[in-house]
This record gives C-alpha cells, sequence and structure tokens, in this order.
C-alpha cells in the first residue's frame, strides 16, 4: 500500500536527517567500498538461514544504496517506480509471506545485501525479527587486533553451533558460552543443545530489546551470558518465553551495572548518617518492628573445620549475635559448594524470614544473584570487591593498609634486604596487598627485595626456593589453616635449623564488620546508599578506619619495631601516609604515576595488575595454577583464564 510507504519514507527522511545533523553516512555502507580500503582472503559459502535483520548493516554494492536511509527504511519519491513495487512487496509480504530468500554477504557479523533490499525494507517496517538469507562469508585479512580474534573465535563458535545474532566484543566470550553448556568450540554440539540455544536467545533478545536493550552500551550476547551463567542453560532450556522474558525483568539491573566496563562504587567507610527522627506513633511502630530480631543467614561453600577463611567468618557470626544479643539471630549453614545444596540453604533461610543472607567467597556470586532474583525479599552480601553486580553487594577489607604495616615490619627485622611474601591467587585486591608489602618494605630499607610466591600454584616447592634464595622474614597465609594446625601463617622468621617462630599478623574483625552492615539495613543507610548510588554496582571496602581490620603483633617483637608498626599504624588512621600516593615504579622502571600524583582511586587499587619495582617474581599463567585457584581466578582475577578448562557452574538444582 502506498500508504504504508509514505509512512516508511517519513521515518527514512528522518533518518537521514539525524545522520547528517550528527555528521554520519546517511545511507546503507557499501561492503565493496569497506574491503577497497581494507581487504579480505577469500569467500566461503555458508548456505541459508534465519538471520537477525538487526545485523544486515547495508549493501554489498554502492547500486541503489541512496534509495534507503541507513536503517534500511525507503526514501525515494512516492510517485517512483522503486515506491510502486516497494508498495506491491509488502502487500504480498501480508498476504503470503516473502517466499525467496535474500542473498547477502557476512562479513565480521554483520550482513551486506546483494538481492533482497526491498524486502529487507519491508521486513523492518514491519517489525520482524528475522529474514531467510543466503550467506557467503568474506575473510578478513590477517590482524592481531582484538575485534579479530573475537571474530576468529565465533567462527570456530558457529562451525560447532551454527547460529548468528550471538554476538560479544569481549575475548573468551564463546569458549565460557560453550563451558556453560558443557561444550566446547573443537566438537559439532549436539542438534537439541543448538536448538535449544537458539530458542533460548531468540526469547532472551527478544525480552531484552523490548525492556529497552538496545539503549544499552552492552551486546545482547554478552547480556545473554550474564543471564545463562545466573540460572544455569538446564534451567533457561525447559522455559517459555514469557517466563524468559520475566527472568529478564527480575534480573535488570545486572544488565545496567555490567554495561561497558561495568560500574563499581567503592563505600570505603561506613556511613554515619542517621535516619531523622521519627513521629511518636511511628517511633511505636518502629520499636515493634525491632522486637522481632533481625535475621541473618550465613551460606558457606566450605566447613570452618577444614577452611581457615571460613573458620574467620564463623567467628565474626558468633561476633555478631554477642554483640547485638537479641536483636539478632543468625543461622549458618557449610558445605553448601553445589547449587542443590545452596538452594536448599536459601529456600529454608526465606522460608524462616531471614532479612539477610551473607555468602562468603567470590565463587558463590552467581549462586547468590539467582537466590537475590528467585527470592528477593532478603539483602544480599557476597564476600568479593568489584565483581559488577546489582542485587547483591560486595564487601571486603582494603586488607593492603595492614600489609603495608607488616611489609616495614619485615624489612625491619630481615638481615639481608630480603623478604618473602607467599599470596593465594591472583584475584582482585591481591596485587595490591603484594605491592602495598614491597613498598612498606621499601621505605624501611630501600635496597629490600620481596620474593615472591603463590599458595595456589601447584608442582612447585615454594618453601624451598625461599630457603634456596636466602629468605628467612616471610609473610605467609593470613591465617591458620585448621588441617595443618602447626604450618606458620602472618608474618615469620625461619631460624636456620628451619625452626619458625611467629613475629604478627593480619586482623580481620568481621564480628565489627557484621555488626555495622546489620546496623545500615536497619537504620535504612543501606537503602539510601542504593537510592543515592543507582546504575552501579555497590562494594564495601571499608579498613582500618572502619574497625574492621587490623595488625597484631608478637609480644615478643622488640620495642622498636612495636613502636614502628604504631607509628605506621596511626599515620595510615589519619591519612598523611598512603601506599599508593606519589611516586610508583613497576618491575622494569616503568612509570605507574610520577612523584606529586595523588591517591590512586579504588579501582586501580582493587584491580591492579603490576607489581612494584623492588618485588622479585611475577604473576603466575593458567597452566601454574591449581583447580582451586583457576576457579577464583575465573571468577575474580587479574590473569586471563581459559574458561572451557574451569568448572563454571554446577547445574544439579
Amino acid at each position: 500500500m502506498l500508504e504504508d510507504y509514505a509512512k516508511a519514507r517519513k521515518l527514512g527522511l528522518k533518518q537521514v536527517e539525524r545522520d547528517v545533523s550528527d555528521g554520519h553516512y546517511p545511507y546503507p555502507p557499501a561492503l565493496d567500498d569497506i574491503l577497497k580500503n581494507q581487504g579480505y582472503q577469500g569467500e566461503v559459502p555458508v548456505g541459508l538461514t534465519e538471520v537477525d535483520l538487526t545485523l544486515i548493516a547495508g549493501t554489498k554494492t554502492r547500486g541503489r544504496q541512496n534509495m534507503f536511509s541507513s536503517d534500511f527504511m525507503p526514501i525515494a519519491e512516492a510517485s517512483s517506480e522503486f515506491a510502486a513495487k516497494w508498495s506491491d512487496l509488502i502487500d504480498s509480504q501480508r498476504a503470503e509471506g516473502l517466499r525467496d530468500p535474500i542473498v547477502v554477504y557476512e562479513y565480521l557479523q554483520r550482513f551486506y545485501v546483494q538481492e533482497g533490499n526491498k524486502r529487507v525494507s519491508v521486513s523492518r517496517y514491519l517489525g520482524m525479527p528475522t529474514i531467510l538469507a543466503n550467506i557467503t562469508r568474506v575473510i578478513p585479512m590477517p590482524s592481531d587486533e582484538k575485534a579479530l580474534r573475537v571474530y576468529h573465535e565465533f567462527t570456530r563458535f558457529y562451525r560447532v553451533a551454527p547460529i548468528y545474532g550471538i554476538i560479544s566484543s569481549e575475548e573468551g566470550f564463546y569458549a565460557r558460552l560453550a563451558a556453560l553448556l558443557d561444550q566446547d568450540l573443537d566438537t559439532p554440539w549436539p542438534e537439541g543443545v543448538v536448538r535449544d540455544l537458539r530458542s533460548v536467545f531468540d526469547a532472551f533478545s527478544s525480552a531484552f530489546r523490548a525492556r529497552g536493550g538496545d539503549s544499552l552500551n552492552l551486546q545482547v550476547g554478552d547480556a545473554l551470558l550474564t543471564y545463562v551463567t545466573i540460572f544455569g542453560f538446564e534451567h533457561v532450556r525447559a522455559l517459555s518465553p514469557a517466563q524468559v522474558g520475566e527472568e529478564v525483568g527480575r534480573i535488570w539491573g545486572e544488565f545496567v551495572v555490567t554495561q561497558g566496563e561495568g560500574a563499581r562504587a567503592y563505600l570505603e567507610d561506613p556511613s554515619l548518617e542517621r535516619t531523622a527522627p521519627l513521629p511518636k506513633l511511628k517511633n511505636l511502630a518502629k520499636t515493634a518492628v525491632l522486637a522481632k530480631p533481625f535475621r541473618v543467614a550465613f551460606v558457606y561453600d566450605r566447613n570452618p573445620l577444614s577452611s581457615g577463611w571460613i573458620a574467620l567468618h564463623e567467628r565474626g557470626r558468633e561476633k555478631l549475635e554477642r554483640r547485638l544479643g537479641a536483636t539478632v539471630s543468625t543461622l549458618s549453614f557449610t558445605d553448601r559448594s553445589s547449587d542443590a545444596a545452596f538452594d536448599q540453604a536459601i529456600d529454608e533461610a526465606v522460608e524462616r524470614g531471614t532479612d539477610l543472607v551473607i555468602t562468603c567467597s567470590p565463587t558463590q556470586m552467581r549462586q547468590t544473584l539467582r537466590a537475590a532474583a528467585e527470592h528477593p525479599g532478603p539483602a544480599y552480601l557476597n564476600c568479593s570487591v568489584s565483581l559488577s553486580h546489582s542485587a547483591v553487594r560486595g564487601f571486603y577489607g582494603r586488607m593492603y593498609e595492614a600489609k603495608f604495616l607488616l611489609g616495614a615490619l619485615a624489612a625491619s627485622l630481615a638481615g639481608h634486604h630480603k623478604v618473602g611474601y607467599v599470596a593465594e591467587s591472583p584475584v582482585f585486591s591481591t596485587v595490591a596487598e603484594i605491592n602495598a608489602f614491597a613498598i612498606g618494605a621499601a621505605m624501611v630499607d630501600p635496597y629490600a627485595t620481596v620474593h615472591l610466591k603463590w599458595l595456589s600454584a601447584k608442582d612447585y616447592d615454594w618453601r624451598r626456593e625461599l630457603r634456596e634464595e636466602g629468605v628467612h622474614i616471610i609473610s605467609g597465609r593470613d591465617y591458620a589453616n585448621p588441617l595443618a594446625p602447626r604450618e606458620s601463617w602472618g608474618l615469620y622468621r625461619v631460624g636456620d635449623n628451619g625452626s619458625e617462630e611467629h613475629l604478627a599478623e593480619p586482623v580481620w574483625k568481621w564480628g565489627r564488620y557484621y555488626e555495622l552492615l546489620v546496623r545500615s539495613i536497619r537504620n535504612d543507610t543501606w537503602k539510601k546508599e542504593g537510592e543515592k548510588i543507582q546504575g552501579q554496582s555497590l562494594n564495601y571496602w571499608w579498613g582500618m578506619s572502619a574497625g574492621v581490620l587490623d595488625v597484631r603483633l608478637s609480644p615478643e617483637l622488640p620495642r622498636g619495631q612495636r613502636m614502628l608498626v604504631d607509628v605506621l599504624r596511626q599515620s595510615v588512621l589519619s591519612g598523611r601516609v598512603h601506599p599508593f600516593t606519589g611516586e610508583l615504579v613497576a618491575q622494569g622502571g616503568d612509570v605507574v604515576q610520577g612523584p606529586d600524583a595523588g591517591r590512586l582511586t579504588s579501582e586501580q587499587i582493587v584491580r591492579m595488575r603490576w607489581l612494584n619495582e623492588n618485588v622479585i617474581g611475577r604473576l603466575p599463567e593458567q597452566r601454574e595454577l591449581s583447580r582451586d585457584g583457576l576457579v577464583e581466578v575465573e571468577v575474580a582475577g587479574v590473569i586471563p583464564v581459559d574458561p572451557s578448562t574451569v568448572l563454571l557452574k554446577d547445574t544439579s538444582r
């Protein structure tokens, strides 16, 4: 109908006007022009398949491209032969559908039309999601650019799962998606898996775009990965499109905070803000509410009898109860690493009226996110930092402050300018702790070197290496290991005869941390923080000034060393001294910042990847890490890992 053409032309002319105003080319780009500048290796026939209309980027040749706006709306005069043919085509489409496939060339996951421009235009005007196309792939020239590396990973994915439209700009995306589906990029996937993934993607992309996903700085493929990571493929493949849409709505905040490079806010000190006084009647109501204990559920992936980390949190839970008495009630669930065991704990906690759920490992974040989506009543916290999520807030401590003090102490005790540092895994904040220790050591002894080893590395003896390197003062694991009670931890000295003497240790005060968090929820500070900081993930990143971290010294230490640590502690607390202010130089002499620079940002500190100039050692590679180390690094690591080698999930629900 010419009436449809007039409406479509009006849309097209408006698009041309916008493009010209913004300085953009107002017509569909021609692939031949693109290839003229960039070149290509050859062409490979792909065959017939349905393609997402949003992926059609232009035309193959210049031809009649000036008959369309950049979004393929017609712009030719309404009296033209072109307008008449376009109108006949839309009538035919409505009566019997489009029978013939269009002919397109695919280049870097975008399609350029050789035959069927008007069919694309009509289909877009009618809001059709896909169109049948006969595809020829254009092979780009070799390059080490990131976009080409991502595209080559896509071609591997397409060989095993021929689906167009699942697009990402991140390396490792397709390997991660394959791992979530218990597949890889080398063996063709079962037909049922491909069919179900295509169905899930169609339902997800429709729901994502219906809610305004195209306005986010987030590829639909990356959003899909977030969705499948949270809920699990075995769960989502059984859902109807309406159910997928409902779940997309429940986790919409996750897409908002993960768009772009992710927006993360770090709350470095407990808020002192308090709610305004309430009128008398409301005070009475609030008193009645507070008469009911505030219920907190701790869901641990391991057991405090076997994990020193969990033992610390369990002691913190007990101290929370002692501090707040009858106003708080807690329960703990141990050994809940599997999805089934975790979900059972959450179901029981919610049934018992839990107000706050706390999980204590970054590897539990996916499970906690799913719990928050399925049970939106309680508040949710995960002991991690710098993970971009909306429904679950992270919490951790600025442990680098304590390590700064310990580094200075270690250097003051070392007789040969050598100290050792044994780190856990290369995850967020760990590198900052190493560097703060090294900077503290250099402040006391400018010739001090820090010999770095890794607990999560496999098949090597770091004790022997430190012994051979002549290192006697060592910063080891931050807490005692219940499975090896005689193993030294904290800062200790190794004697010539192999004896070990405990010198100092960092102290986590989780009881106080939890008390402050619970109080923030009860006095509405938690709610106000969420309202004030929107579109970003919230990370509580408190330190010594909040009283949640400290350093404990052995009473056997000389008075001078004790005074040194006390002076530095007060300097850190007052803000006069900060390890990441002023001149910072990395290994090899690379200048991170000059002497007049201020403090690094929280983001720069948490996600630090460089090692200070006096550190002897390096970050481990994937092949060197143990299984547990790999799992931690895949979730919150500062080094790249191949997700196909890491167990990302347990979908036994």
